[in-house]
Order: C-alpha cells, then sequence, then structure tokens
C-alpha cells in the first residue's frame, strides 16, 4: 500500500510541477537558458558540451546550422523489470535554437523499448505520449502500466538532468577548452 501510494504521488508530482507537455506525439521538456553571451560562442560551447556528453558527435549530430543544432541520444536502462530480465530504453532528440545571449533546449521523447537484457532479441516498441502515466494503459500490451510509469518518471528525472547540465555548462566561466599555461 505505502509503494501504491508513493508511485501515486510521484506521478502526480511528475505530471503537475514539471515543465514538460505534450505535443506533436512526443513528451518535450523545454527550458530557456538566459544570459549565455554571443551567438558563435554559444553555439561553439554546446558543441563542445555535446561532444564531451556524447562521446561521438559525428552519430549523434543531425543538424548544425549557426542558430540551430539538433543532437539524437538515448536515456538507456530506465530501470530492470521482471526480476532483472527486462529493461526500457527511450531515444530522445535534442533541439537547441540560439539566439544573442539566450537558447531554448527542447528534450523530445516519443518511443521507448522495453527490451530483454540477455541474448534474447525480444523487444517491444511503445509511444511514451500515449501510454501510462498520460493514459491507463500502456501503448504496447506487452508492457505493463507500471512499467511505463516507472519509465516514464525516470525519463522525466534524466530530461531534467539533462536541461541542467546544459544550462550549467552555458552559464559557467570555466566553458571553454583552452589550457591555462
Amino acid at each position: 500500500m505505502k509503494h501504491f501510494i508513493f508511485l501515486t504521488l510521484a506521478i502526480f508530482n511528475s505530471l503537475y510541477l514539471c515543465a514538460y507537455e505534450v505535443k506533436d506525439n512526443a513528451v518535450v521538456f523545454t527550458k530557456i537558458i538566459e544570459g549565455t553571451g554571443s551567438i558563435e560562442q554559444t553555439h561553439s560551447n554546446l558543441e563542445s558540451f555535446f561532444a564531451i556528453k556524447y562521446n561521438d558527435v559525428n552519430s549523434t549530430l543531425k543538424l548544425n546550422q549557426v542558430d540551430k543544432l539538433i543532437y539524437k541520444g538515448i536515456f538507456k536502462e530506465l530501470g530492470t523489470y521482471a526480476m532483472g530480465m527486462w529493461t526500457i530504453d527511450a531515444n530522445h532528440t535534442i533541439e537547441v535554437a540560439i539566439k544573442e545571449n539566450r537558447v531554448r533546449v527542447k528534450i523530445m521523447v516519443s518511443e521507448a523499448v522495453f527490451r530483454s537484457i540477455g541474448n534474447s532479441l525480444t523487444h517491444y516498441e511503445y509511444s511514451v505520449p500515449n501510454s501510462s502515466p498520460f493514459t491507463n494503459k500502456c501503448s504496447n500490451s506487452s508492457v505493463s502500466k507500471k512499467s511505463c510509469e516507472t519509465a516514464f518518471l525516470e525519463i522525466e528525472k534524466r530530461a531534467e538532468a539533462l536541461l541542467l547540465e546544459i544550462t550549467q555548462f552555458l552559464i559557467s566561466d570555466n566553458n571553454t577548452f583552452e589550457d591555462e599555461w
């Protein structure tokens, strides 16, 4: 009973207290960051941030314009389910719009994959905005409502953490990678 109450409160908090919306069949987390500097410097800093964060810019970068960047990534292993035999991964897209002295960052999650951890290639894709906690069930009947709910809470935590990392990186004075001699 305690677990049910805790999960209900956590879902309520995530639905009503966090900055996200469901738009164009995706859950979108948005943050506006002020005080980022010139467009060119901000662009350069963001390229550096994503190179470090994702280790492989060539496979994650999808659009590179002076005033806009789009990256693809994965929130891996959002939890384990069924006695550790299954996990959920969620692909996400990060869209960054750059203006003079400010940035808008959007993290969009539309689908997740419930997959076997072992050697099996079995996996089940489901739509995040068409699943619990937004509806009464998971959009794929092979995935439980509870798994969708707990995975969404983890997606939310990771998206908020990523937005915070980007914010801290852009407004810190130590975001250039030049060695001090």
